[in-house]
């Protein structure tokens, strides 16, 4: 990795840290959120049949969505392993999604679990869209990995 963009990750990650100090998980969201074109970045936690978002950014504010609470089996955080992320530019002509049935509310997505080392997923941290999306860079993507764990720290309070 070169030195100028380990800079600019560790800088990243400085001002993450400072946003979650002053203003909370809400705040760093609304960092993370900054970074890219997405219009969602969220924190949810499994539960079962369900996923919760115990904590979603709307880039355009509003509050009271509809994606507080999705099922797994129409969630696109449900290919998420405690490994690998994972991502979709556009689910609607995606040959995996169609692979395998899937169709969902969310066109685009990229979203990397929440977990004790070597636990199962108890959440995840995504980014998503109602419209297709690229990816996030692959530097976005090194940030956001570092970045959760920084917020897994904090969460501990809130059972993910």
């Amino acid at each position: 990795m070169k030195l100028s963009t380990l800079s600019g990750l560790n800088h990243g990650l400085a001002v993450l840290k400072s946003q979650l100090d002053a203003g909370g998980i809400m705040a760093a969201l609304k960092y993370l959120n900054s970074r890219i074109e997405h219009r969602f970045t969220a924190i949810y936690k499994f539960q079962g049949p369900t996923q919760r978002a115990v904590f979603l950014y709307d880039k355009l504010g509003h509050s009271g969505n509809r994606f507080n609470a999705i099922a797994t089996s129409e969630s696109l955080g449900r290919f998420i392993t405690a490994r690998e992320p994972f991502g979709v530019t556009d689910s609607a002509t995606d040959t995996f999604m169609k692979k395998h049935g899937h169709r969902s509310l969310v066109t685009s997505f990229y979203g990397l679990s929440l977990s004790q080392a070597n636990t199962l997923p108890t959440g995840s941290l995504c980014h998503f869209d109602l419209k297709p999306q690229t990816l996030p860079s692959p530097v976005e993507r090194d940030f956001m990995n570092r970045a959760r764990s920084l917020l897994f720290i904090r969460l501990n309070g809130f059972g993910i």
